[in-house]
């Protein structure tokens, strides 16, 4: 099946934010087209400062080549709340003290509770975390769920809170809360973009 180009570009961009690094095989591989064809994109998109290369030295054979994403693209993707968010809260914190932010974030925590309960009343664990995925994918995270045994998974490839975040941290340890209250269940944060991660990853349990 033909791709436009602007189609294979954008389908490159979402592989590389999903999946994190990745090489021109695996690329091609995943979009369905030869490795020639998504190096001419790759080309563009590192001629628009949107992807660079990371070479990996290997044991034998060649270096490997590795493509990521730049913090132009991340800019690509979409973003709920932007500068006129942070620099409005920082005149909150200025003018009421970081407490008043705090019990922002903390009504925003309460109302989202409500709205995501709404949508997985009376399931189980697993449903309940697979509807969260879905309901944080809407919003913007590009979320996903997984199961590993008795853990269920929530990964968000993409933070459109990113830049509230970075200068309020105590933010994401809200949302950590929100999916505690919303799951009932513990839940424990082992990748975080803020630290430097290309993701953030939650591992949700039953309680004991």
């Amino acid at each position: 099946m033909p791709h436009s180009e602007g189609t294979t570009r954008r389908q490159v961009l979402e592989l590389l934010k999903r999946k994190g690094e990745m090489t021109a095989g695996q690329l091609a591989r995943e979009i369905g087209i030869t490795s020639m064809g998504v190096r001419q994109h790759l080309s563009g998109l590192e001629r628009d400062d949107l992807v660079e290369t990371r070479v990996v030295r290997q044991d034998r054979g060649r270096p490997a080549h590795y493509f990521v994403l730049t913090d132009a693209a991340e800019r690509l993707f979409p973003v709920r709340y932007g500068q006129l968010a942070v620099e409005l809260l920082e005149q909150i914190a200025e003018t009421d003290g970081p407490e008043k932010v705090d019990s922002l974030f903390a009504l925003r925590t309460e109302r989202l509770e409500a709205e995501y309960k709404l949508q997985m009343a009376g399931q189980p664990l697993a449903d309940q975390v697979r509807v969260l995925a879905e309901i944080r994918d809407r919003e913007g995270y590009m979320a996903e769920s997984q199961t590993d045994g008795d853990e269920y998974i929530l990964v968000e490839h993409h933070c459109p809170i990113y830049e509230i975040a970075r200068r309020f941290p105590k933010v994401c340890q809200f949302e950590q809360e929100l999916f505690e209250r919303t799951l009932d269940a513990g839940v424990r944060r082992d990748e975080h973009k803020i630290v430097g991660d290309d993701r953030c990853r939650y591992l949700v349990r039953k309680r004991d």
